[in-house]
């Protein structure tokens, strides 16, 4: 009973510091205006739309008319909305650190089925809450491949139990996350067959689950998002393998040896993007792909997630930063376990797990603290005093701002201001928007004058705004009468 009473205080521990971190990082960087209209701005207004009986229209980056499901096919955001009235401009960040705790909460019930130690399934789910691939994804706005990820433990969890019901439901829900989740779940459906092999019921379950997955995937993203306005934009990373699903895997078919070099190297042609790849790998092995090599058929179900990051033109994909390697964090942490569980000794079990778990602390701490990959420290350092202060400009001030601007006015904003003010009808990004015709324009003095690539002011329509209050760093400007001009 002492035991089982630890266990019980010890869990609410990490966990609750789990979320206190999570927060830390994620509520703050929206609390000092560090989240942006791509992506948590963009997805909030789309969450305002729906809950309005709309579906964006792209309008914000001067894009519009094109439908939002046919850049990334995420019924998610549909679902939720109707939170934004309850929690506003924060609702997505704390979905997300919801989820993520519920992810780990899910490996830890998924590790107990195959132990009777108490202690090894808390290990495991210590080790998930605190990877680097979590961690990165909550300092960078909100995205629903996050979500998506943390089904990952449930499914696998019910699977186990079979309960093929609840499994349907996380397969379903799975693969509305995201247009590529369901590729991915092919992956995962063929790689457990290994698992269930004895199981002719469970097999049954996870045959029906990768045809479902590959109709899916088909369907959506060769019939339903380019008739719904997807002009190729998906494939504009990975041009070079081919501008269709078809022509992408003809090539790697046909080039398996080009494929697997542009795996490892730069293909930028920039020498300071050099080794970024090969510390995603160090990092990926530490943090308990070793041990997966040992459970091999769960390897399997990384090979969408290496291919779809390194064989990317954007260097963006290839690191840890951002929310590009959260997928990988499940499935080395549930393999890495089955494989612990496997030692005879529980003194071993538990040094490896120890072990494990340092590897994956200091590792995280490094991608935070001095990677080579270049990162936006202030994001993420949450032990630094630059995390908890906005240096570029007042944040009380910008409120009053935001405060000023009626809820129903058109305003066109620098990015770091969208996602407060996403509420909204019309809203638009300022960067996308050179010559706005928004009623409010709300800007750092940095922007004013700020020259676009092609050599032209930005603010296009400058001499059409007047300033309704400054002070000096920030500025709110409305569109004069017409009298006035």
């Amino acid at each position: 009973m002492i035991q089982n009473k630890t266990i019980r205080w010890t869990t609410a521990a990490i966990f609750i510091a789990a979320a206190v971190v999570y927060a830390l990082i994620s509520l703050v960087n929206h609390y000092l205006f560090r989240t942006y209209a791509l992506d948590l701005g963009f997805y909030t207004h789309i969450m305002y739309d729906y809950a309005h009986g709309r579906i964006d229209n792209f309008f914000m980056f001067d894009r519009a008319p094109l439908n939002v499901l046919s850049d990334h096919f995420d019924l998610y955001l549909m679902l939720l909305s109707p939170l934004v009235y309850v929690f506003g401009s924060y609702t997505l960040l704390l979905v997300q650190i919801v989820a993520v705790l519920l992810g780990g909460w899910g490996v830890f019930k998924l590790i107990r089925t195959y132990t009777d130690d108490e202690w090894i399934p808390l290990l495991a789910a210590t080790t998930f809450l605190f990877s680097f691939g979590i961690i990165h994804a909550l300092s960078f706005d909100y995205h629903s491949n996050v979500l998506a990820a943390m089904m990952l433990p449930w499914l696998l969890y019910y699977l186990r139990q079979r309960r093929f019901g609840l499994a349907t439901l996380f397969v379903v829900l799975f693969v509305i996350g995201k247009e590529n989740m369901s590729l991915w779940l092919i992956f995962i459906a063929v790689g457990l067959l290994w698992d269930y092999r004895k199981d002719k019921k469970a097999i049954w379950f996870l045959v029906s689950y990768a045809a479902f997955a590959l109709t899916y995937f088909l369907v959506i993203n060769m019939e339903v998002m380019p008739k719904l306005g997807n002009a190729g934009d998906s494939f504009r990373r990975y041009e070079w393998l081919g501008n269709s699903y078809p022509e992408i895997a003809k090539y790697l078919l046909t080039h398996p040896g080009e494929a697997l070099k542009i795996m490892f190297t730069n293909t930028t042609g920039w020498q300071g993007f050099d080794g970024i790849k090969a510390e995603f790998y160090c990092c990926a092995l530490v943090s308990g792909m070793l041990l997966t090599f040992l459970k091999p058929n769960y390897l399997l179900m990384l090979v969408p997630l290496f291919a779809q990051k390194m064989l990317s033109s954007s260097y963006g994909f290839w690191g840890f930063a951002g929310q590009y390697s959260v997928e990988f964090v499940p499935v080395l942490v549930i393999s890495s376990f089955q494989v612990i569980l496997r030692l005879k000794q529980r003194s071993w079990r538990y040094a490896v797990s120890g072990i494990l778990l340092c590897s994956v602390l200091l590792t995280t701490f490094y991608t935070v603290n001095d990677p080579k990959e270049p990162i936006h420290p202030e994001l993420l350092r949450l032990y630094s005093k630059e995390h908890y202060h906005q240096e570029d400009f007042d944040i009380d001030y910008a409120r009053r701002l935001i405060e000023t601007v009626p809820k129903d006015g058109y305003i066109c904003a620098a990015s770091m201001f969208v996602p407060r003010l996403a509420l909204r009808e019309h809203i638009e990004d300022f960067e996308w928007n050179i010559n706005t015709e928004a009623e409010y324009v709300l800007i750092p003095a940095s922007y004013i004058d700020k020259k676009a690539s092609g050599g032209q002011v930005i603010f296009g329509h400058r001499d059409a705004f007047e300033v309704v209050e400054t002070d000096g760093t920030l500025y709110l400007f409305k569109r004069k009468s017409v009298a006035q001009e």
